[in-house]
């Protein structure tokens, strides 16, 4: 009965560590977020920008560090200098300027880390150009 028992409970704690070690790690690559389509229209900041730009940019750009003096961490962050993103016009907006690789601004991410995919820098322009909501 006692072997049983100590059988019982080093099952019990094996269990526990495989759901400790496998359990809690919703984290997203960056190939899982590249793979992420964004649409042609109706861009949402919830379900497609913001976690584009936690995995590819608020490393850095954050309201502890904040390099550039831009934070991308947050809608309100994001929109709060209008010549970062100037709700309605991707083309009066830095951060598409940056995240085009445009000459004269510094490529963002920086050259070498991995870059934004065409996709997301599309849905970024259209969601600028469809106001920049908080949606």
């Amino acid at each position: 009965m006692k072997k049983l028992k100590q059988i019982v409970i080093l099952i019990f704690g094996v269990n526990i560590l495989l759901l400790i070690n496998t359990g809690c790690d919703d984290t997203l690559t960056t190939e899982e977020v590249d793979s992420i389509v964004m649409p042609d229209s109706n861009v949402s900041y919830a379900d497609h920008i913001a976690i584009v730009f936690e995995l590819k940019c608020v490393s850095c750009h954050n309201p502890s560090q904040k390099e550039g003096g831009v934070d991308l961490s947050t809608w309100s962050g994001i929109v709060a200098d209008p010549r970062i993103v100037f709700p309605g016009s991707d083309s009066t907006s830095v951060l598409v300027w940056t995240i085009e690789y445009r000459a004269g601004f510094p490529p963002m991410p920086p050259l070498q880390y991995p870059g934004l995919v065409l996709n997301h820098i599309q849905g970024i322009k259209t969601w600028i150009n469809e106001g920049a909501k908080n949606n």
